[in-house]
């Protein structure tokens, strides 16, 4: 073979391997994990109240964003939510969105006489979302038995200030889990709160508990609560209330197209799979593998999905980490 023959066949090689690489690096790049959620609201007018068209607009995607954090926080929170507590969350959400959405697209906004409709594609910052959750004791799987205490200090309210206070605590307690206890039995072991109205713009707190002592300042009741019960809740290690992990390998495509059409499909079993990561692709010269990184919901689900799915193609699977499938 002459010098020039040899110099083509490894040119050739060199950009094969150039374009093979470039075509996983994109194959990866486009299968990473995009949380959006696509929301349809409808808010109409309230014939009692005199707002503008454009703070109807406002309030109208505000609420659009609220919605598509909650159905996100549906499928990361274990359980079900009571719907006193899950109208609490979505009302959260509708003042503190900003922190939790990375961005949005195809907003379609119609005004009319009777109201408005909003349609928008959200992306969730799924990991910020998902650690409010868990400072707002969402992953705790029962109530919270508290001793909360809340003192005006020299502050004296008027009789509607003061309902307005008793009530915005209750669904604090609601929105955060918690049962008032009296204390008395607990031995020590149920957190204490303790909130003072310490000076005329200023707020004060600690919460005592088995798992630690925290202490905050804000400029109202609610940001004195959210940054204390944030804490204790924080603290907590919520590993087995979380989703199990697992990574998934198929095996038997015979070209990379496969791949892409099947992580396209995986991401669609939502009831079953939460987090979808590609994690590599591997081409030899007869057949292609690849593995995926899954957050799972509910893994017989997944294994009745991948079952009528993969070997009618003639594709094997095996799923590491969890515990092999009941018999």
């Amino acid at each position: 073979m002459n010098k020039y023959r040899s110099g083509k066949l490894k040119f050739f090689y060199q950009i094969k391997s150039f374009v093979l690489t470039a075509f996983v690096l994109t194959l990866l790049l486009s299968a990473l994990p995009a949380h959006a959620v696509k929301v349809q609201i409808f808010k109409p007018v309230d014939p009692e109240k005199e707002v503008s068209q454009g703070t109807l607009r406002r309030e109208a995607v505000t609420e659009a964003f609220a919605q598509a954090l909650f159905a996100e926080a549906t499928r990361i929170i274990p359980g079900t939510l009571p719907a006193a507590r899950a109208e609490l969350v979505k009302e959260s959400f509708g003042k503190y969105y900003e922190d939790y959405i990375s961005g949005y697209k195809d907003m379609d906004v119609s005004i009319a006489e009777d109201g408005v409709s909003v349609s928008i594609d959200v992306n969730v910052n799924r990991k910020n979302l998902q650690t409010a959750l868990k400072k707002m004791g969402l992953f705790s799987t029962s109530e919270v038995p508290a001793q909360i205490n809340v003192s005006n200090g020299k502050y004296t309210l008027s009789k509607e200030l003061q309902q307005e206070q008793d009530d915005n605590i209750k669904s604090l307690s609601i929105l955060y889990g918690l049962s008032e206890s009296s204390g008395a039995d607990s031995n020590g072991t149920v957190p204490v709160i303790s909130i003072r109205h310490a000076s005329s713009k200023r707020w004060s707190g600690d919460l005592q508990s088995p798992q630690g002592k925290w202490f905050a300042s804000g400029a109202d009741l609610e940001s004195v609560w959210r940054e204390l019960w944030g804490k204790y809740f924080g603290s907590e290690n919520i590993d087995e209330l979380t989703n199990p992990k697992a990574v998934l390998v198929v095996n038997g495509w015979f070209n990379p197209d496969g791949v892409r059409e099947f992580g396209r499909k995986l991401k669609t079993w939502d009831s079953a799979v939460q987090e979808v990561n590609l994690l590599d692709v591997e081409m030899s010269p007869t057949t292609v593998s690849a593995s995926w990184s899954l957050e799972i919901s509910d893994q017989w689900v997944l294994r009745g999905y991948l079952n009528d799915y993969l070997p009618p193609r003639g594709l094997t699977f095996s799923l590491e980490g969890l515990e092999e499938a009941k018999q």
